[in-house]
């Protein structure tokens, strides 16, 4: 009764031979798509660099901070937002600025003399401390800094 079983695991599965060879050509199919992809993410990177412009000239100078490391007035801190902001095309396009004061009273602790510790960020997401910088009056001709601005003539295309 055992003499069939030598021949049963020496014969080769019909489907076997063909599981290993489609599987060998999926993943070839697999790895023939990511080299194209990488060719192509290569080439695309070479045209960028190619048409890749400066950064912008800021449109202010960023103020001095203070000896404590922040600014010593809300108008310095928006100056260094707005510094930073059109300095960058990434952070023109995408940077409102908000100033807060990081000083806030605690109790039992003595009163400091340094009482102005502001400090800057692109968007309000701080809480209801944090304070719009520039008020834009004509969002069509005016950037998020409230400086004018060309349509023909963009800063970062």
């Amino acid at each position: 009764s055992s003499w069939w079983l030598p021949l049963r695991h020496s014969a080769p599965h019909p489907t076997k031979p063909i599981a290993r060879s489609c599987a060998a050509a999926a993943t070839m199919a697999r790895f023939a798509a990511a080299l194209a992809a990488l060719a192509w993410c290569v080439a695309d990177a070479k045209v960028l660099r190619s048409q890749q412009q400066p950064p912008p000239e800021p449109a202010a100078e960023a103020p001095e901070k203070a000896k404590d490391g922040g600014y010593g007035s809300k108008g310095d801190a928006c100056m260094a937002c707005k510094a930073s902001g059109t300095a960058s095309c990434a952070m023109f396009k995408s940077c409102v600025c908000y100033a807060t004061n990081a000083h806030f009273s605690v109790g039992g602790v003595p009163n400091p003399t340094d009482t102005a510790h502001f400090a800057w960020a692109c968007g309000n997401e701080g809480g209801s401390k944090y304070e719009l910088c520039f008020a834009v009056s004509n969002e069509l001709y005016e950037d998020t800094f409230g400086d004018k601005i060309d349509p023909n003539n963009p800063k970062c295309p």
